[in-house]
């Protein structure tokens, strides 16, 4: 059992989750098991986490170990591009 205090507390609202990979349950229950479950380590490992939290927001299609790096998912909000995964 996954302690409260260990979930992301954006966990529950992640785009992601109802969106790109909705339809994939064992990849969906991987990523939260990685990132969302695992405490303070699973976040600070969470791109998606990092960048809502610099920025307020993190495009919908952006995985939590995206190949980009925070800053360029970050300069590409800014400028308005599409961000490849």
């Amino acid at each position: 059992m996954v302690n409260k205090k260990d979930i992301c507390p954006r966990a529950e609202k992640c785009p992601l989750f109802t969106g790109l990979l909705e339809k994939n349950k064992r990849l969906k229950d991987a990523y939260k098991n990685i990132y969302c479950n695992a405490g303070e380590e699973g976040r600070n490992n969470c791109k998606r986490f990092i960048v809502a939290e610099e920025t307020g927001e993190c495009p919908p299609d952006i995985l939590p170990n995206s190949s980009k790096s925070v800053e360029d998912i970050i300069e590409a909000m800014h400028n308005k591009q599409v961000v490849i995964k």
